[in-house]
């Protein structure tokens, strides 16, 4: 049985890794270059910074680690803001599920937290609803979800900005909370008037949902009207979050016909096993990832994701220059192209021991991979006689913790010499050499 479902999941793995191929080859165009990554230059001078993330889920409790994690955010983009050349903070963006079920008094402690903490004379504040500001209204009228936010939040569900010559276009689901068919229409209506005053400097969408087949988590939370209107503008960046995938995965930024970056979470993580979505990794609750973005007057754009958890910057920053010329350095193929193989190192420890329960604990230290080890699949036999098999995320989420692990394998036959073998994927479902490792069960 077990081996059984290790095929199945790697079958679903590699059917995955090339639906993502499929789709940026058509709309990308097939490249193998393994250049590498874009830099921002030295002399890289912004006319506009904002910050964007999504999931938040205030409940309306003061003391909720999210609510601190949102007023930080705040506080930290005024203090980045002053050490920098340009000190505005232009922006920060919303990109819905702010509140965790649409009632009252957590939309009272959303604003709470903006009135003591954003300078609304210097920033402004666009929001747009996700599915969890429905929730309380799902078996009333799902609009009514709608007509709260808006009293509460004293906004519409939609929005078109223009700061510092750069267009701002966020937008809420329909009046059911659930689908983006007629909004998709006023994104396209409002992207072809940012169109024809910017010409081709990028314009920023943004939206609850994915565009589906875009970026990681768009398959199985993305929304399918989108990529219609999108696909028109190449010098569209479109933020959306709803996943909870990790911002720092390679595969949250894609560029096919336009260019799609997903905003993680400020509340708990959420990630894949396989193409199959529905994983909470360890310490999931420990989640507070944003980008900052800023532009400069010729349209070249910046985007740097940020942990608020241990206060740095991830490593993997995205600089996007010629987007309406279909410059997609970011491209799913490319990416892919730039990384290898997981490989452990050859004095990776690994080691067993029994807990007071009788219990066996394999403990061992990740592999290294140019981007990120995404997961680890565990198997044990005795003999030809497989006893245990679990999948599960790594850690590449938590800058704070060390790149080690402990698998609880039951209560194993004592005596018995048993045999481990570790596989290490990366993003792109690539799989390590195997890591071996034989002991006799206490």
């Amino acid at each position: 049985m077990f081996s059984f479902m290790n095929i199945v999941r790697t079958l679903l793995a590699k059917l995955l890794a090339f639906v993502y191929s499929l789709i940026s080859v058509v709309l990308g165009g097939v490249s193998f270059k393994t250049a590498d990554m874009p830099k921002r230059p030295d002399d890289f001078t912004p006319v506009v910074r904002f910050a964007v993330c999504s999931d938040v889920h205030l409940n309306g409790e003061k003391d909720q680690a999210e609510a601190k994690r949102f007023a930080k955010l705040i506080n930290f983009m005024y203090d980045y803001s002053s050490k920098q050349e340009y000190k505005n903070f232009d922006a920060l963006v919303l990109v819905g599920d702010i509140a965790t079920t649409g009632y009252p008094v957590e939309y009272q402690m959303i604003n709470e937290i903006i009135d003591a903490n954003l300078k609304k004379d210097k920033t402004k504040l666009l929001t747009c609803l996700g599915n969890h500001e429905y929730i309380a209204y799902r078996d009333i009228d799902a609009s009514e979800g709608t007509r709260v936010f808006e009293e509460q939040m004293q906004r519409d569900d939609k929005e078109h900005a223009v700061i510092n010559g750069y267009h701002f276009i966020i937008s809420s689901y329909d009046e059911d909370g659930k689908s983006f068919t007629k909004k998709s229409k006023w994104i396209d209506q409002e992207l072809k008037a940012a169109v024809k005053d910017t010409g081709d400097k990028p314009v920023f969408v943004f939206q609850h949902p994915a565009p589906f087949g875009t970026i990681y988590g768009s398959v199985n939370w993305g929304d399918p009207s989108m990529p219609l209107v999108l696909s028109k503008y190449p010098q569209v960046i479109d933020f959306s979050g709803h996943s909870h995938y990790p911002v720092n995965d390679p595969r949250s930024v894609w560029q096919g016909t336009y260019t799609a970056f997903g905003c993680g979470t400020l509340s708990y993580y959420e990630t894949e096993l396989d193409g199959i979505a529905g994983n909470f990794p360890y310490d999931t609750s420990q989640a507070a990832q944003f980008y900052i973005v800023e532009a400069d007057a010729q349209g070249n754009v910046s985007v740097m994701p940020y942990d608020l958890i241990t206060d740095q910057f991830f490593s993997n920053d995205y600089y996007l220059t010629g987007l309406a010329d279909r410059n997609y350095d970011y491209a799913f193929t490319k990416m892919k192209a730039r990384d290898k193989k997981p490989v452990f190192s050859a004095d990776t420890e690994i080691s067993t021991y029994v807990n007071d329960k009788g219990e066996t604990i394999l403990t061992f230290t990740g592999a290294d991979d140019n981007f990120v080890t995404e997961s680890y699949k565990v198997s044990v036999s005795r003999g030809i006689i497989p006893v245990f098999s679990d999948n599960f995320s790594g850690k590449y989420m938590y800058l704070f913790e060390e790149d080690s692990y402990e698998v609880n394998l039951g209560v194993l036959k004592s005596g018995k010499k048993h045999k481990v073998q570790i596989v290490a994927l990366n993003a792109y479902a690539e799989t390590s050499k195997p890591l071996t490792y034989s002991f006799v069960a206490e």
